[in-house]
């Protein structure tokens, strides 16, 4: 029989406790929603000791990982390690050990792990839909009564003209009931441009909403906001602004807000961004309907004459309007952007801009949209073209190396501005758009890390889509969600994300207690009192569903026309024997044109693809 003093006993008591404390205080930051079986892996630990073990259902070890050495993350304050456990790719719900305790148990691993907050992100687009009653066919518990169905609003005096006009449907932009083409103009932009990048993949995929025609789900949803932009032009081609209430309603359903709606200002900055978004949707839309092709085609070389007459028209809120302005000073970007796309779609050399931007897009700064507009249409644009690649890459490599320490994120303090969310789901587009142009995987890798970030490998531990992750937004800053006596939101909302500007603390009833905590990523409150944190835009989601979107493309196959050849599972085409001669050739093979030169075969846009 052995015998412990209490000098033996109490120091071994100690460590032991010390190693359960140890292990019981590491935490496990992780996509929640999961990790596709083929992806990069990884989750954040902190306060972890020693290796992390990953069991599956039945308790068994299946990988041990080393992890990789803390580094200081600015923008939450913490010291963290990055978990790498990519060699796992058995699909399954694994738990997660340190210090042999399991820290949590909710780790998945799955082949089309996105598919499903796709659809529920691109669903979201027909619950905020306006002028239509949403029926429970489609809506289930979140059905609704129509909102804003009479079609005629005034003119307010700020667009120069009076009496009325018939402007009906579009998304409502927010957690408010307001429409405005700035902000559809990004919006509607991505939202395009994911159709367009994959024409087949969504021609098929469908997520349960109206039937619109021939159209395929994604493009019908669309349509619903273009056409609602469509009525916002008017007759000397100039685009209002905003059809909004002149206040922003209280927490009602869209049926209730029964307030006179104003078609609100006129100016440069709406008209370009509507100049680029119906230039681009005469390409996706002419295979389908050449006719209203055409309508969105002629509207946009409107709108551009207009801009290019009224260069410096700046919109602001007028005395008695309190709704969001979407005010923007500089409007060099909207030209920028709507020349790209109308040069693209008509081949006309008068509105080909001679530069592009280095800037993550946004509402505010459409530069980038040019950017991938040029660097994608290396025939098109030539010389421009390369410097807006190189433009793009120079941004794409930063953002890659950000990922390997901290969070393993994009996301940089600087970024956490309001609407971070969409800071973070614009960074991974243009880490695809990098991918697609030199098929480098650490760009892709770099994307897919932005999903890990806004599906819950944060220091919120939460996942900023509703209705989806273990820890999910409950109380977004949106009407509907608060007013119609569901419990749960209505699901696929990317809420906007932590930032410290607090600009919805107060002491009056409706605004927030003090959430800031000195650290910028995790100055956020789930609360529908935080419309600076916790609200919820169009623009925000779009990102994200382009993220999501391409990634389970990619994965199924496909790829931009644009693109370089092999990034997609599906393997090359074999190439032929080149031509002898040294000049350009034409060749037809595996039912495709290419020119051939000296050796090298390229596509039709000028793209090397072998």
């Amino acid at each position: 029989m052995l015998n412990f003093g209490l000098k033996q006993y109490v120091p071994m008591t100690l460590a032991l406790l010390s190693l359960s404390t140890a292990a019981f205080s590491a935490t496990a930051y992780i996509n929640q929603v999961g990790y596709r079986t083929g992806d990069v892996k990884e989750f954040a630990l902190t306060d972890g000791n020693g290796n992390v073990e990953i069991a599956d259902a039945s308790g068994q070890t299946v990988l041990t990982v080393t992890p990789k050495e803390a580094s200081y993350w600015e923008a939450s304050g913490q010291s963290v390690q990055l978990v790498d456990f990519s060699e796992l790719k058995t699909p399954g719900t694994y738990s997660i050990k340190v210090g042999g305790q399991v820290v949590r148990s909710d780790l998945k691993v799955a082949n089309k792990i996105y598919e499903d907050v796709l659809k529920a992100s691109l669903k979201w687009y027909y619950y905020q839909r306006a002028s239509m009653a949403l029926d429970e066919a489609y809506a289930g518990q979140w059905k609704r009564a129509a909102g804003h169905t009479n079609p005629a609003a005034r003119l307010h005096s700020s667009t120069g003209a009076s009496g009325t006009i018939n402007s009906s449907k579009g998304w409502y932009d927010a957690g408010d009931y307001g429409r405005y083409i700035v902000n559809s103009g990004i919006t509607t932009y991505t939202l395009l441009s994911l159709y367009e990048h994959f024409p087949d993949y969504f021609k098929t995929l469908k997520w349960n909403i109206p039937a619109e025609g021939n159209l395929p789900d994604l493009l019908a949803e669309i349509k619903w906001n273009l056409d609602w932009m469509l009525t916002m032009q008017a007759s000397d081609g100039g685009v209002y602004h905003k059809l909004t209430t002149l206040g922003f309603p209280g927490d009602v359903m869209p049926a209730q807000d029964s307030d006179p709606l104003y078609v609100i200002g006129k100016g440069t900055a709406a008209t370009f961004d509507f100049a680029a978004v119906m230039a681009v949707a005469a390409r996706v839309y002419k295979p389908f309907d050449a006719s209203y092709a055409s309508i969105c085609l002629e509207a946009a070389k409107k709108a551009y004459a207009w801009g290019v007459q009224n260069p410096n028209k700046v919109f602001n809120n007028p005395s008695d309007v309190a709704t969001g302005s979407y005010a923007d000073g500089w409007l060099e970007d909207e030209k920028m952007f709507s020349g790209t796309e109308l040069f693209v779609s008509t081949g006309d050399a008068t509105y080909k801009p001679d530069s592009a931007s280095g800037k993550i897009p946004s509402w505010a700064d459409v530069g980038g949209l040019a950017t991938y507009g040029q660097a994608t249409h290396a025939m098109e644009f030539g010389g421009i073209a390369q410097a807006a690649k190189d433009s793009l890459l120079k941004v794409a490599d930063d953002f890659a190396d950000r990922t390997q320490k901290g969070f393993g994120v994009v996301m940089a303090s600087e970024d956490f501005v309001w609407g971070s969310n969409a800071v973070a789901g614009n960074q991974g587009v243009w880490l695809l758009h990098a991918y697609y142009l030199t098929g480098e995987k650490k760009y892709y890798n770099a994307a897919v890390k932005v999903l890990d970030y806004l599906l819950g490998k944060n220091p919120l531990d939460m996942s900023f889509l509703t209705g989806f992750g273990t820890k999910s937004a409950m109380k977004p800053h949106h009407r509907p969600s608060t007013s119609d006596k569901v419990a749960a939101p209505v699901p696929g909302m990317i809420v906007g994300g932590p930032q410290p500007g607090g600009e919805d603390v107060g002491s009056q009833s409706w605004e927030c207690k003090d959430y800031r905590t000195g650290a910028a990523a995790t100055s956020y409150v789930d609360n529908n009192c935080s419309y600076a944190t916790n609200e919820v835009a169009i623009n925000w989601n779009a990102p994200f569903a382009y993220l999501a979107g391409a990634i389970e493309a990619i994965n199924a196959g496909y790829a931009p026309s644009f693109a370089m050849s092999g990034i997609t599972s599906i393997k090359p085409a074999v190439a032929r024997k080149a031509h002898a001669k040294q000049g350009p050739q034409l060749r037809f093979a595996d039912q495709m044109l290419y020119v051939e030169k000296n050796g090298k075969r390229f596509n039709l846009k000028g793209h090397q693809v072998k």
